[in-house]
């Protein structure tokens, strides 16, 4: 895999034919900010590890995107990065699998992904942070689709995220699933969600300061079950 190559996890075939041929529409979350609240997964994780104070650092001056509204080079990202999987892959992974019970979810996480697929919706994450983390919070809510970035933690190679790989895989799941173009959602919380949000031309996002997108409703700290009652209410 090449480093740029987009990280996607999809369900099995026998997955996919368990949900509806149809879906009545689509809902593509962000994570850091959006489905956990507080802290980020890369936060969480370096607690666990002893890295809290340098995780700190990176946030303020590497400019790591899933919490600043403006975006940081590519380049930053990356460096931050590959200093974190050296973290990762130092600690092992038994050691950095053990963050889960210690994030903090939006209000209503759960009840609200719930509600959307139990009314027909495909939900999916696209997500800056890693995949390893992702998949984790993906299979707490009951959701099989997603796309973030991949650590293989044997070659120490990368395959990045950055925010306008979130617009190509939202475009790429309506394809897919064929799903109307009126009826696909995103809900995000920063300047790295701006993408996915304009590709989607509805959404909502949950951050602090309007992004002023067409079509985004805005909801500050909003939870997720507020989200879905949304998006229910407006396609009926």
């Amino acid at each position: 895999m090449a480093p740029n190559d987009i990280w996607l996890v999809h369900c099995d075939r026998a997955q996919i034919e368990a949900y509806s041929v149809t879906h009545n529409g689509s809902v593509l979350f962000d994570v850091d900010g959006t489905l956990i609240r507080e802290r980020t997964v890369c936060e969480v994780i370096a607690s666990r590890i002893g890295k809290s104070e340098r995780m700190d650092w990176l946030e303020k001056h590497a400019g790591t995107p899933s919490t600043s509204v403006d975006l940081p080079s590519n380049q930053s990202v990356i460096d931050a990065r590959e200093e974190m999987a050296d973290w990762y892959i130092e600690a092992g992974r038994e050691a950095v699998d053990t963050f889960l019970p210690h994030v903090t979810w939006a209000e209503g996480a759960h009840a609200g992904v719930k509600s959307l697929i139990d009314n027909g919706f495909l939900v999916a994450i696209a997500s800056l942070t890693w995949s390893f983390g992702v998949e984790r919070i993906a299979a707490d809510l009951g959701i099989n689709e997603l796309t973030a970035t991949h650590l293989d933690w044997d070659s120490k190679q990368i395959a990045h995220q950055f925010a306008e790989d979130k617009a190509k895989y939202l475009q790429q799941m309506v394809a897919k699933y064929n799903i109307s173009s009126e009826r696909v959602w995103a809900v995000g919380d920063s300047g790295g969600d701006a993408p996915m949000l304009k590709a989607a031309g509805r959404g909502v996002f949950v951050g602090d300061s309007d992004p002023e997108i067409p079509g985004v409703v805005h909801l500050p700290a909003g939870g997720i079950d507020a989200v879905a009652e949304l998006v229910l209410d407006a396609v009926g």
